[in-house]
């Protein structure tokens, strides 16, 4: 009998796809990699084009680059009695234990979408039932195919394990973050954000691939998400890592507004050319609730900011998607299975908690940061203090002061540096500078959702202290 190494454990087998076990060689692997910054990557999914592999197990390490793992079962006796030889890929090269077909595809989708080699490649293999002992009496032949340095033995403790992986080469400071490098190589799992590149948190990953296991017992999952934590991004990257898993799947996501609609669009797009992926945007339908309560019903649903929609529409979605797979994100209703987003995005935003006449300081405000070209702002308040503003602002700065409709397509707004909104048309509005009025007036819903569009700082400017204010005080550690 004959093992040719590597196996090809990378050909798409919808019945099988390969799995690394927590055996004890294993579990003292990740434990080096915890304690020393490694990033441990289990059955990863990759995906280019119309293509992907899957690869049981990779180590992402900083200062070197990415390690690739496989596992294997060998006994000394299998390798003293069976030929092991080199497999046909791998005969002209330098590197035995070389993964060309993983390495290969990795390289090229980062090549496509960054035009550089961003990390470099090791590889090894880890040897669950072969001890150093047994090695030593195999064959110089098999030696040779399986080098010493590139082997983890069963008996190796903790400390040789991390001298071969930073034996496999020096430190390299010239690598891009790990984050960096995971997202673009990740696509399920990539953030886009204005151009920056940045990896979904575990929480984010945990909804996206890891909640399909819980609709066996419900056809209703939940995402509870606070502010800044990137609800409709999971939402995104959750349909996207459907149509990816099967382009049978049908997903709609349902947001609460037309102009909403259109901007989750845009970011699907951005996204899709950027990661080159086969994924056509039109088999994700972004709808509004009455187009979603006018159409046919989906294999999946994302209904995102459901307190922002009307409770009479919000029963009818959901007596709809009976059949379907449903995610509500902050629903009012508890449900057995959730997911929660806690973390934040953006964790640079300065968020201000002012007690002071709002209108005079929002007045204020607009007209300091609205000298500065560069920054976009936008004011939310109540209908009468929009309407107030927007006449106030025509003979105070001059800047146009825009009064958006969410009832409208993206297409058909009016371009300003200076947005005015209320809460119920604020959807998807995204600003540098966010200030918010009338902040005891709204729920805290509202309230969360329009300090998400912030990106750099967000006032929030009451007269009176009130429930919402505290809450968001303790939210963000401000009292």
């Amino acid at each position: 009998m004959k093992f040719n190494f590597p196996s090809n454990l990378f050909k798409k087998d919808t019945k099988h796809i390969p799995t690394t076990p927590d055996s004890i060689l294993i579990k003292k692997l990740k434990s080096v990699c915890e304690q020393n910054n490694l990033k441990v990557l289990e059955n990863s999914t990759i995906y280019h084009h119309d293509k992907n592999i899957v690869v049981p197990l990779m180590i992402l390490d900083p200062n070197r680059g990415l390690f690739i793992l496989e596992y294997k079962d060998w006994t000394y006796e299998d390798l003293q009695y069976y030929e092991l030889k080199q497999s046909r890929n791998n005969q002209h090269s330098k590197n035995t234990l070389a993964f060309d077909k993983i390495e290969g595809f990795i390289n090229t989708k980062l090549n496509e979408i960054l035009h550089n080699d961003c990390v470099r490649f090791f590889n090894f293999l880890v040897a669950e039932n072969l001890s150093f002992e047994d090695y030593k009496h195999l064959s110089d032949e098999k030696k040779a195919l399986l080098p010493y340095s590139k082997v983890i033995f069963c008996d190796n403790e903790e400390d040789e394990i991390l001298k071969k992986l930073r034996d496999a080469s020096q430190i390299d400071n010239s690598l891009e973050e790990p984050d960096f490098i995971l997202a673009n190589m990740l696509t399920q799992y990539l953030i886009l954000n204005k151009g920056n590149i940045s990896l979904a948190s575990q929480e984010q990953i945990n909804y996206i691939t890891d909640s399909e296991n819980f609709y066996e017992s419900s056809n209703t999952i939940c995402l509870n998400a606070l502010a800044l934590s990137g609800k409709t991004t999971s939402l995104i990257l959750r349909s996207i890592y459907l149509k990816l898993l099967s382009k049978d799947n049908s997903v709609t996501i349902i947001e609460p507004t037309t102009l909403s609609c259109d901007m989750v669009k845009k970011s699907i797009l951005e996204l899709i050319e950027y990661t080159i992926v086969s994924v056509d945007i039109t088999s994700i339908d972004v709808q509004t609730p009455n187009e979603f309560l006018n159409s046919k019903t989906p294999k999946y649903v994302l209904c995102d900011d459901t307190p922002l929609i009307e409770k009479n529409l919000l029963k009818k979605i959901i007596s709809k998607s009976k059949k379907s797979k449903l995610t509500l994100v902050n629903p009012q209703e508890n449900y057995e299975h959730s997911y929660k987003l806690t973390k934040s995005f953006h964790n640079d935003i300065d968020i201000e908690f002012i007690q002071n006449n709002p209108y005079a300081l929002a007045m204020q405000k607009i007209n300091s940061y609205s000298k500065d070209k560069e920054k976009t702002i936008l004011c939310v308040s109540n209908i009468d203090t929009n309407e107030k503003l927007s006449y106030d602002l025509a003979s105070y700065i001059s800047n146009e002061a825009i009064i958006l409709d969410s009832s409208k397509h993206l297409i058909d707004q009016q371009k300003s540096s200076l947005t005015l909104s209320d809460y119920k048309n604020i959807n998807a509005q995204r600003s540098d500078i966010v200030i918010l009025l009338d902040i005891c007036e709204v729920s805290q819903a509202e309230l969360s959702y329009a300090i998400n569009l912030a990106d750099k700082k967000v006032f929030l400017i009451y007269q009176d202290e009130c429930e919402a204010i505290n809450t968001l005080k303790k939210i963000f550690k401000k009292d």
